[in-house]
């Protein structure tokens, strides 16, 4: 659940054609299998040179193109149960993390919509929370608030119900004074997901079903409770990080070893839980930015970055081609070569990432999804949105 930043040698890029051939894929079965293996050979390519500083090829990945004609695209390539060799299908579900955020921040803007809420309440009015009478909604949304890691704290058990996560967050330090700085936190998200049950009355995941899941068909996408729904893979990681184990930073020798029981996953709830697909993940970002899922005004807050996230990662190094730019009050703006400026948001969690984005100059959404912890999401997004320009 936690955010990863790690810089990693871009992938070559391997398709010369994709972008031509999403443009002819209308009732054109032999052009869009030309277009999936297309998008196969890319995948290869990201495989063989994303986790190259780890010394390792990427155990598994799958990715969807979702084109302005409402033509998808998608493949897989490696194993569905690494360290195993079982392949990997186009259905497959993955972990998706922080993806999630996507989600709330939606239903957030929906309620204010309604008028259930006011995106300038102060967080008081929804809940008990230190400080909270200074804290808005807004600032929830974009990580201004200051409020402070909760996974960051002393006597986590990992077991915590979201109202125990926000009472560890409310016994720590704020990171900052409310708006006057920004800093991603877990924690904004899980006060929100409470928000939104308060103020619509109902369960945080019954109002994502009700409004966004089920309404736009997206059948792969559900919340993690423990069991998994469908064909769900398990993810893996590189033998560091924990007690016992040597520090995790790019080195060569390190065990691959599986994830089959994250944690986080259900921790995380409306910051980071669900499970989907790149196919379900493409067309949910599509309709998000560019679509009707919220009127123009608050498709607005979502595509304005907020000054206090630029001065923050502006400084940032690229990942690859993708370089992170600004953050609004519920999406990751994205600049990347060649190619240009997308909205979307990536996720990391016990075993897997995941990144998703709405490229406005060619109205095309790229999704992919990896399970493998050390993968870098921005580097994959990026080299696979540029190969659909060569």
């Amino acid at each position: 659940m936690t955010l990863r930043v790690r810089a990693v040698p871009k992938a070559a890029c391997c398709i010369l054609a994709l972008g031509l051939a999403l443009t002819a894929l209308a009732g054109c079965q032999a052009t869009r299998v030309d277009a999936d293996r297309q998008l196969t050979d890319a995948l290869v390519g990201v495989r063989e040179v994303n986790a190259s500083a780890w010394g390792v090829t990427v155990p598994g990945i799958s990715a969807a193109v979702f084109g302005s004609g409402n033509d998808m695209v998608s493949a897989v390539s490696g194993a569905a149960d690494p360290p195993g060799a079982t392949s990997l299908q186009r259905e497959d579900r993955f972990h998706i993390g922080s993806v999630t955020k996507t989600f709330t921040a939606a239903l957030i803007m929906l309620l204010d919509q309604e008028g259930r809420l006011s995106l300038d309440d102060p967080v008081s009015k929804w809940l008990d929370y230190p400080g909270g009478e200074t804290i808005t909604v807004r600032m929830l949304l974009g990580h201004t608030s200051g409020v402070p890691e909760f996974t960051d704290a002393v006597g986590l058990t990992r077991q915590e119900t979201p109202r125990e996560a926000i009472g560890l967050a409310a016994s720590m330090e704020p990171t900052f004074t409310p708006g006057s700085g920004w800093a991603y936190s877990n924690t904004n998200y899980t006060i929100l997901g409470v928000v939104s049950e308060e103020a619509g009355g109902s369960t945080w995941e019954q109002q994502v079903r009700q409004r966004f899941i089920e309404p736009l068909g997206l059948e792969s996408t559900y919340l993690w409770s423990g069991q998994p729904q469908g064909p769900t893979v398990s993810g893996s990681r590189l033998a560091c990080g924990i007690p016992g184990e040597p520090d995790c930073k790019p080195q060569a020798g390190l065990a691959l070893l599986p994830v089959v029981d994250g944690a986080d996953w259900t921790l995380a709830w409306a910051a980071g839980s669900l499970v989907s697909t790149p196919q379900d993940m493409a067309r949910w970002m599509k309709a998000l930015v560019d679509g009707d899922v919220l009127d123009p005004e608050h498709r607005q807050l979502l595509t304005t970055p907020t000054p206090q996230s630029q001065a923050v990662l502006t400084d940032l190094p690229a990942f690859g081609s993708t370089s992170w730019v600004g953050c609004s009050l519920g999406l990751m703006n994205y600049e990347v070569d060649g190619v240009g400026s997308a909205w979307g948001h990536s996720g990391s969690i016990n075993g897997f990432v995941a990144n998703a984005a709405y490229f406005t100059e060619t109205q095309t959404s790229v999704a992919v999804t990896s399970n493998f912890a050390m993968t870098d999401s921005f580097a994959a997004l990026g080299d696979v949105a540029a190969a659909l320009t060569e």
